[in-house]
């Protein structure tokens, strides 16, 4: 009869007890990433003989997100932020034919603001397992629009600072179309489009204020070059890839 009284009174609380765990209602959060960005492919303007290799760098983003819930697990969320990402290339070649050995090294540094709107899934408020344990699994995603702000291009030939893109020997394409650009940020497009997914959780400090870490992945789905620096033969369209720890506080206004 004890155990009977026992999982009647659980049943109950698991039912009854909406309004003390419901996730319903407006939610706010703040959010620093630092994560792997790549630039790939790169774009090497028809000279696949300096098609250098990729050399990782940190890159890093912080975001606030705003959004409401619909219910214990469905909410939508808007996001606004700020993201650089980092990207080295460096290759070694021998051009041959009596020439000496060269060293190119490409570094590149994009800054720009996301906008965006996700749909966040987590785990059921009303389960009181979880609850009791202050921790629920959270997953996000959805799409971001980026506004390039800034951009940084060197590109160094044996040591030595040269202009971007430079028409470099040996050289493939005899119908080259560009010339030296000073300003870095005209070789990329002003907007893009990416996707972004998150998988992490929310560890309760308070009733309302959790903890909330996650891992981020993230690609562009449109070319981040500029339109004018894409026509050369055998182009192919660069995307950004980036993954990163993500570690922010989540606050549940309306959460008792």
């Amino acid at each position: 009869m004890g155990k009977v009284c026992f999982w009647v009174t659980i049943i109950l609380l698991y039912f009854f007890n909406t309004n003390v765990f419901a996730q319903e209602g407006w939610q706010l959060s703040v959010q620093g990433s630092g994560g792997i960005g790549v630039i790939s492919p790169q774009n090497h303007f028809s000279n696949p003989y300096y098609e250098l290799d990729y050399k990782f760098k940190i890159g890093y983003l912080g975001q606030l997100n705003f959004g409401y819930g619909f219910n214990n697990q469905v909410a939508l969320i808007g996001l606004a932020g700020y993201q650089k990402v980092n990207q080295d290339y460096k290759g070694d070649f021998s051009p041959g034919l009596g020439a000496p050995p060269q060293s190119h090294q490409k570094q590149v540094g994009l800054s720009f603001i996301n906008f965006g709107v996700l749909a966040k899934y987590t785990t059921n408020f009303q389960d009181a397992y979880v609850y009791g344990n202050k921790a629920q699994l959270v997953v996000s995603g959805g799409l971001v629009m980026s506004k390039l702000v800034a951009a940084k291009l060197n590109y160094i030939a044996n040591g030595e600072l040269m202009p971007y893109p430079s028409k470099l020997i040996p050289y493939t394409d005899p119908e080259y179309p560009y010339s030296p650009q000073s300003d870095a940020k005209k070789l990329f497009s002003d907007w893009w489009c990416s996707f972004v997914l998150n998988v992490g959780g929310d560890i309760f400090i308070s009733s309302k204020l959790a903890f909330s870490p996650s891992f981020q992945g993230q690609v562009s789905l449109t070319d981040v070059n500029n339109k004018d620096y894409r026509k050369h033969s055998a182009y192919k369209a660069s995307r950004i890839f980036y993954g990163g720890l993500n570690l922010g506080l989540t606050y549940y206004i309306n959460r008792e």
